[in-house]
């Protein structure tokens, strides 16, 4: 995990002391990418600027490096994994002055010219300034785990790691791409795929493309971008091999251990992201076998429930591996406070900041904290992409199979095509039960393309590891000083899986078969076959998102205000309607919308944040704490910290809190049924007999004195009818249960 940065003057006058000032204000933006050593290469037209996270040969690692001429000069984010093979090679011919890992790309690339990405298995972005050409090369690993940014007019052309730093040249525009963010499919809970190339979100930064390379000729200023590495081309290439189901579980077994072991190779101190999930209980399994290494695992009401948090803890127990349960309590208001989050939002730079960043970011800060030498941490992200870990979720309830999954490929592909074409064509669903309008005559009408609905979904899932998972994965990661390896995305696995012919899908990728049959000897049966959960979803996401909820109503919903209340939102979005949608929001004891919300609340803030002079500082966030232990005591230690009501007893006698009141409002003129929940004299929730029924008659006969059995006695109700309203009244702290005096 590094930092690197670059000012390139394309008129070819020299770099001169503001350019060198720029560049070094740069690289203070993302200085917390590379603690550990900072160094900047300034000559003629170029200026480079490098920071260091030191993870293999700590001592001799510093960039940039350079050919025995000086005549190369590269600068490399990431990590080579295959460089001891690498370098094997080399030696016989090139002279190396350290043991670092990315010290290969320089007398590869000497070898083999542009052709030596092809050679590589890892994670990187890097630079190559060659001076014998003078050009320079900018190229990102194959699924865009570490980031690479540019920007440029005709005269300058400047790149980086990350898109805050490039904000800081005045060269940089510094306007958020609004239409972009808000047309974006994911973005806005659009059900269907995307084929289009990533984006940053800001006007005028460029990300460079997974698998590509971009080749800047100083001379003439000419650029050109190319793919070595092309998806496409491989989903779609001809499958003409007859092997068994055996045989593609074997060999993806082999490749998955071998990479797993390629990412333990390091110098400093490894941990481990556990989930319930079989992913992450994969690397567990199989590098538990090397070495022992601290797990870490969220432990929220959301992850309680589900048994994410469970399952994580007993896969730790059964290979001896120390896991720490961090606690995430969503009524903690000191945890998520407008300063810390506006940070995070900042740290992650998109509008798809959330819980799981939330989450995320912290777990890596209590790694940190407990465990302060771990500079690296392995993580399962990148197999359900590929290994059809989403297939169950996406196949329909009265069709739980393969061909389920792919019926709901059909139409996230169908939906693609429809809102690519002028014509408002799909007006005739209105009519109809379906669409009588084929799929193949639309595709005629708007799309040249020639993909299956799956090879057009993991192309779209390609699309979404370098706008979502990697992108926040890396940030995340970096700003708690730690590297993230992702063993999943080794490109030697992702292209065996992309070799199973088609007829062979529905017994591989059904479920992630392939790796359930494939880990069978490193993981109990139990766990193996565990279904996917999602990782904070579930029966009680509620408490995740009246979490996040509480950050934006802190100190009269400063954020909302923050994030529309300014010259660069406030022509694009109604803030007055912007409160009814919060109003409603708060309302619903689901809290459903709050995560869409909140991504509008993203893209306001960043609009005004990227305009803002100075750094923005990091907050004195909370530490959490994590338990340890059996999980029986777990659980009874969880059960009381995140007060969850035990079985209802019907002795138990009711009573409002302490400055809450059930209220209805009058008129003489106007019939209605709407009764309100008044919280210290404000009026907090709204309710209606058409949406609660039999609950508003049980709020009416609560008194502090009546048990509940005579309440429902009282009022002819069955407690299945209100058991949920009486829950979700407990939970939000409205109504206490005592026992009978």
């Amino acid at each position: 995990m590094c930092g690197i940065a670059g000012i390139i003057n394309l008129n070819q006058s020299p770099i001169n002391k503001n350019q060198q000032d720029i560049l070094k204000i740069m690289m203070d933006e993302i200085a917390y990418r590379g603690p550990d050593d900072e160094q900047y290469y300034i000559k003629n037209n170029v200026g480079l600027g490098f920071r260091r996270l030191s993870i293999i040969d700590i001592k001799n690692g510093q960039q940039p490096l350079q050919n025995e001429d000086k005549s190369v000069i590269v600068l490399a984010n990431g990590e080579i994994y295959n460089y001891k093979e690498l370098r094997g090679r080399l030696e016989k011919k090139h002279r190396f002055q350290s043991n670092s890992d990315c010290e290969v790309i320089v007398h590869l690339y000497e070898e083999k010219g542009i052709n030596f990405l092809e050679d590589l298995i890892g994670m990187y972005a890097i630079s190559i300034w060659d001076r014998r050409y003078n050009k320079v090369i900018l190229a990102r690993d194959r699924f865009g785990i570490k980031p690479l940014y540019y920007t440029y007019n005709e005269n300058v052309f400047t790149f980086a790691s990350e898109i805050k730093a490039l904000i800081r040249s005045p060269n940089c525009p510094k306007e958020f791409d609004w239409e972009t963010a808000l047309s974006d499919p994911w973005l806005s809970g659009y059900v269907s795929t995307n084929l289009n190339p990533p984006v940053s979100y800001f006007k005028g930064v460029e990300q460079l493309p997974a698998g590509t390379y971009l080749e800047i000729n100083i001379c003439d200023r000419a650029m050109y971008q190319r793919k070595y590495w092309d998806i496409e081309t491989k989903i779609q290439k001809e499958k003409y091999n007859n092997k068994d189901v055996d045989y593609w579980i074997c060999g993806y077994k082999e490749l998955l251990k071998d990479s797993i072991e390629k990412c333990l190779q390091s110098d400093v101190e490894i941990g481990l992201f556990l989930s319930g999930g079989i992913d992450s209980a994969a690397i567990a399994g199989i590098a538990s076998k090397r070495e022992n290494f601290h797990t870490f695992s969220v432990l929220s009401q959301s992850t309680f429930t589900n048994e994410d948090a469970k399952y994580a803890h007993l896969i730790s127990k059964t290979f001896n591996l120390p896991n720490h349960q961090v606690i995430f309590d969503w009524q903690d208001k000191e945890l998520l406070t407008p300063q810390c989050y506006k940070h995070l939002l900042w740290i992650t730079e998109t509008p798809f900041c959330g819980p799981e960043q939330f989450y995320k970011y912290n777990l890596h800060k209590y790694a940190k904290n407990i465990r302060p030498n771990i500079k690296v941490i392995l993580t399962g992200q990148g197999s359900d992409e590929f290994n059809g870990g989403y297939s169950r979720m996406f196949a329909p309830e009265d069709e739980k199979n393969w061909n389920g999954f792919i019926s709901s490929l059909n139409i996230l592909e169908r939906n693609r095509i429809i809102s690519s074409l002028k014509t408002n064509i799909n007006v005739w669903e209105e009519h109809f039960v379906t669409n009588p309008i084929s799929t193949k005559f639309l595709k005629n009408l708007g799309d040249n393309s020639n993909l299956t609905p799956w090879q057009s979904y993991t192309l779209t899932k390609y699309r979404d590891l370098q706008m979502y998972n990697c992108w926040h994965e890396d940030r995340i990661a970096a700003a708690n000083h730690i590297e993230n390896r992702v063993p999943f995305l080794d490109h030697r696995l992702v292209e065996w899986i992309f070799s199973i012919p088609e007829e062979l899908h529905s017994k591989l990728l059904w479920d992630k078969k392939i790796l359930r049959e494939a880990i069978k000897e490193y993981l109990p049966k139990e766990y193996c076959n565990r279904e996917k959960v999602p990782f904070f979803y579930g029966k009680d996401v509620k408490y995740t998102h009246r979490m996040m909820l509480n950050l934006l109503n802190f100190n009269n919903s400063e954020l909302l205000q923050e994030a529309f209340l300014n010259e660069y939102t406030e022509n694009i979005i109604d803030f007055d309607k912007i409160n009814v949608i919060f109003k409603n929001i708060q309302e619903d004891p689901e809290a459903y919308g709050t995560e869409f919300l909140l991504r509008l609340v993203n893209m306001g803030l960043l609009s005004n944040m990227i305009n803002q002079k100075t750094v923005l500082e990091s907050p004195q966030d909370k530490i959490l704490t994590a338990i340890n232990g059996e999980w029986t005591d777990i659980e009874n230690e969880v059960s009381s910290k995140f007060n969850k009501h035990k079985e209802i007893n019907l002795g138990h006698v009711p009573s409002f809190k302490e400055g809450v009141k059930l209220v209805k409002l009058y008129n003489n003129k106007v019939e209605n049924d709407l009764y309100y929940i008044v919280v210290n004299n404000i009026i907090e929730f709204s309710l209606s007999r058409k949406e609660v029924g039999e609950w508003i008659d049980v709020l009416q006969n609560i008194d502090g004195n009546k048990t509940l059995n005579q309440i429902l006695i009282d009022t002819n109700i069955k407690l299945s009818n209100i058991a949920k309203y009486l829950k979700e009244a407990i939970d939000f702290e409205l109504i206490v249960l005592q026992d009978f005096k």
